[in-house]
């Protein structure tokens, strides 16, 4: 009975969310946002410490705002999306997207090459999955963190699983996802956010070191597959979701297994960014992305 109130509670509001005028959601996503602006400091701290540690403190206060009030409507706008997507269709998701040479794509699928598709907490990250799946109609097994919440993992995975998506756990996910790119030829990662020791590999991102997931390296290196980029930006009155696609990455594969992962991995990181610097206001600087090896500079940070 508690999953079915909280689930049905759940899709009202998404219908609620779909039908509103588009006016009226972006306006009420921006008043959440404005609030979480002003009240949420632990947020804002985090992100401050991330931009003046990146850009090495030549941000301007006004450049550092105006990229703190879009992180704040981005969150609020994709968890809006996240609603809406649990009651969508198909070709409401198609008229939504447009993705920029998806050529490149299914060029790959009707060669039947493998596909590591690569995206990070960029634009709306919640649509990236389902905009590849229903664009190119092709199943697609992604990894997402789960929560500590049963019900809610379950309605998670029950939104991400509609169209055609297979969600594993991020925890313990390499065999899976290992089986599922030899079957379906296509997997979805997220890499764009600290990790452990044991699980990153040690490159350099905006000139300093930081942990960024091999997984991607290490399945395209086992099972030949290319690393595509797909990235998701909004338009600027959020009626439209742009899509990115990237051509997919080169390289030689030589004996030294250990060096290709962490060449590979490099490279990911130098596109990720190359991405950020372009449009540094649309990548989610929430994230304690230099945790690993910088701790202490999310500690004592101004407000302003």
């Amino acid at each position: 009975m508690k999953k079915l109130l909280l689930f049905s509670f759940l899709n009202l509001l998404g219908y609620f969310f779909l039908y509103m005028p588009h006016f009226l959601r972006l306006g009420f996503a921006k008043l959440i946002a404005l609030l979480l602006f002003l009240l949420d400091k632990r947020r804002k701290f985090d992100l401050l410490a991330n931009l003046d540690f990146a850009y090495n403190n030549t941000l301007s206060k006004e450049q550092k705002k105006e990229i703190l009030k879009t992180n704040y409507l981005n969150l609020v706008y994709n968890s809006i999306s996240f609603f809406m997507l649990a009651v969508s269709t198909k070709e409401r998701i198609l008229k939504t997207i447009h993705i920029d040479k998806p050529e490149i794509i299914q060029n790959l699928l009707d060669n039947h090459t493998n596909i590591v598709f690569v995206t990070a907490h960029f634009g709306n990250w919640e649509y990236t999955t389902p905009a590849f799946s229903c664009y190119f109609n092709h199943r697609i097994t992604a990894v997402a963190r789960m929560t500590p919440y049963p019900l809610i993992n379950e309605y998670l995975i029950q939104v991400r699983s509609k169209f055609n998506i297979h969600i594993l756990d991020k925890k313990g996910a390499a065999i899976p996802l290992a089986k599922a790119l030899k079957k379906d030829r296509v997997v979805g990662i997220v890499t764009d956010q600290n990790t452990a020791n044991k699980e990153g590999e040690l490159v350099n991102f905006f000139g300093k070191k930081v942990r960024h997931t091999p997984i991607a390296s290490l399945l395209a290196r086992k099972f030949d597959a290319k690393i595509i980029h797909f990235i998701a930006y909004y338009s600027k009155d959020y009626k439209k979701i742009l899509i990115k696609i990237l051509p997919p990455i080169e390289f030689q594969k030589t004996q030294n297994a250990q060096e290709d992962i962490h060449n590979l991995t490099q490279i990911q990181s130098n596109i990720l960014e190359q991405i950020i610097k372009e449009n540094p206001k649309e990548w989610l600087w929430f994230h304690k992305k230099f945790k690993n090896q910088y701790e202490e500079i999310y500690k004592g940070h101004s407000n302003e």
